[in-house]
C-alpha cells in the first residue's frame, strides 16, 4: 500500500511531461505561424536574394518513350533555404530544435521544370517541411517529371541517350531567388535498376540567363541524365539474323541454273521477306531528334537494294538464256568484252567455231553435162547424168541443213556462255558490294 503514492506520482509526472511536450510544440507552431504570410518571399531586405540550395535524387526511370521523345522519371527534389521569420529559441520551447510543418502553410520557392510536357510542377506538395530553430527550411517532395528529350537513334539498339531537366523559378529573378547547387547535387543511391535502361552518368550545372520577356536575369539548374539501352539477345537476333539469312539466300541463288524459274522464285521470295522484316522492325525504331538515320536502318536499305538487284538480274539472265531461241549470233564486240572478263572471273570462255577450209558439202556443183550432139551423147548417158544431178542436189540440201543446225547450236552455246559470264561477274559484284557496304556501316559504330 505504501507503493501506491509513489506510482501515482510517477504517472502524474509522466503525464505532465508528455502534456507539456505537446503543449510546447503547439505553442511553437502557433508562434511561428501567427501572422506569417506564406505568399511573401522571406527576403531580409530588398537587396539580398533568398539562397535556395537544390539537389535531386533519381529514384527510377518510369518510362522512355523514344517515339514521342519523352522521358518520365520519379525523383526526390531537395530544397533548403532560410526564412528569418521561422527562428526561435529552443530553450523557451522545451529544447525543441526541429519541427515538421505542413509545406502549404509556408513560403515555398516556385520551382518548375521548364521542359515539362505537363502543366503542373509534378511535385508532391503534401509533404511536410522540416524547420530548424535557426530558420532553415528543408523541403524534400517526390517529383514526378514528364519532360521532352531529343533522342538520337543512330546506334539503335545500342544507343545512349542524354536527357536534361531544366529547373528554375518561374516568377522570381536572380535578385530575389538565387539557386545554388548542394554538395551532392544529383545522386542515384536509391535508384531502382531498369531491365532496359542503365544510367551511365549524371551531372548538374547552374546557369544564369536573360530572356526576351524580362530585363532581369534568371537562375536555373540543369540536371543531365545519360542512360544506355540494354537490348536483349532475342531483340538483337530478331533485328539482324533474318536480314542476314535473306542476303545469304541471294548469294547462294547465283549457283542455281539461271534458265530455271526456281531462281527467279527465290529472288522474289527473298525480296518480299527482307522488305517485310524491314517494315516490321522499322516500327520499333526510335524517332531521332537529330535528323539521323539508324545504322540498322541503313543495313536494311542495303539488303533491300541488293536482293532487289538480284531479282532483276535473275530475270535478265533468264531472258538472255532464252534469247538463244532466236538463233541470232552473239555480236563480235560482246564476245571480245566477255572473253576478257571471263579470264578475270576464272571462267573458260570457249572460242567461236570456225568453218572448215574448203567448200562445204552444200557448195558442190555439177557440170554443164555433155555437149549437145557429142558422140557419147546417148540417151542412156543423159539419164545417168540427170540421176547424178538429183543425187547431188539432195546431198547439197542435206549439207545446208547440217550447216544451219551447227550454226544454231554454236549460237545457243555462245548465248549461254554470255549468260554464264554475266552471272559470275554479277556474283562477284554482289559479294563485293555487300561486304563493302556492311563494312562501311560497321565503321560508323567505331
Amino acid at each position: 500500500m505504501k507503493l501506491c503514492p509513489v506510482i501515482g506520482l510517477v504517472l502524474l509526472s509522466t503525464l505532465h511531461t508528455v502534456t507539456w511536450g505537446y503543449r510546447s510544440e503547439e505553442r511553437l507552431l502557433d508562434a511561428l505561424l501567427s501572422g506569417l504570410h506564406r505568399d511573401v518571399i522571406p527576403m531580409v531586405d530588398n537587396r539580398t536574394a533568398v539562397v535556395v540550395d537544390v539537389s535531386m535524387t533519381v529514384a527510377s526511370i518510369l518510362s522512355v518513350d523514344d517515339k514521342n521523345q519523352e522521358l518520365k522519371t520519379l525523383s526526390w527534389l531537395q530544397m533548403s533555404w532560410k526564412d528569418y521569420r521561422l527562428r526561435w529559441n529552443p530553450g523557451q520551447y522545451d529544447n525543441i530544435r526541429k519541427i515538421n510543418i505542413p509545406s502549404d502553410q509556408l513560403w515555398r520557392p516556385d520551382l518548375l521544370p521548364y521542359n515539362s510536357r505537363t502543366l503542373d510542377s509534378g511535385l508532391d506538395l503534401t509533404v511536410d517541411a522540416i524547420v530548424s530553430s535557426d530558420g532553415e527550411v528543408t523541403f524534400i517532395p517526390k517529383w514526378l517529371t514528364q519532360t521532352s528529350c531529343a533522342f538520337d537513334g543512330t546506334y539503335y539498339p545500342f544507343d545512349e541517350q542524354t536527357c536534361t531537366l531544366k529547373v528554375g523559378s518561374w516568377t522570381h529573378h536572380s535578385g530575389e531567388i538565387d539557386l545554388r547547387l548542394s554538395l551532392k547535387s544529383i545522386s542515384l543511391e536509391p535508384f531502382v535498376e531498369d531491365s532496359t535502361w542503365t544510367i551511365k552518368k549524371t551531372q548538374a550545372t547552374r546557369h544564369v540567363m536573360k530572356y526576351e520577356c524580362c530585363p532581369e536575369a534568371y537562375v536555373h539548374i540543369l540536371f543531365s541524365i545519360s542512360f544506355s539501352r540494354s537490348p536483349s539477345s532475342l531483340l538483337t537476333f530478331n533485328l539482324i539474323a533474318p536480314t542476314v539469312l535473306f542476303l545469304a539466300a541471294a548469294v547462294l541463288g547465283f549457283y542455281l541454273p539461271s534458265d530455271t524459274g526456281s531462281r527467279t522464285l527465290l529472288g522474289v521470295v527473298s525480296l518480299l521477306g527482307v522488305t517485310l522484316v524491314s517494315l516490321l522492325n522499322y516500327g520499333h525504331f526510335p524517332l531521332s531528334g537529330h535528323g539521323t538515320t539508324p545504322i540498322i536502318g541503313q543495313f536494311y536499305a542495303l539488303a533491300v537494294i541488293l536482293v532487289g538487284l538480284f531479282t532483276v538480274v535473275t530475270i535478265g539472265l533468264w531472258g538472255i538464256h532464252h534469247h538463244a531461241a532466236d538463233l541470232s549470233p552473239v555480236p563480235g564486240w560482246l564476245k571480245a568484252v566477255l572473253s576478257g572478263l571471263a579470264r578475270v572471273c576464272c571462267i573458260r570462255y570457249p572460242a567461236a567455231a570456225s568453218d572448215k577450209d574448203g567448200a562445204p558439202l552444200g557448195s558442190i556443183t555439177t557440170g554443164d553435162g555433155p555437149a549437145e550432139g557429142g558422140a557419147a551423147s546417148t540417151v542412156s548417158e543423159i539419164k545417168k547424168l540427170k540421176c547424178m544431178q538429183d543425187i547431188l542436189q539432195n546431198v547439197h540440201a542435206i549439207a545446208q541443213t547440217v550447216d544451219e543446225q551447227s550454226r544454231n547450236t554454236a549460237n545457243q552455246r555462245d548465248w549461254k556462255n554470255v549468260a554464264l559470264v554475266i552471272d559470275r561477274i554479277l556474283l562477284t559484284a554482289f559479294i563485293l558490294t555487300a561486304l563493302i557496304g556492311t563494312l562501311a556501316i560497321l565503321l560508323q559504330l567505331a
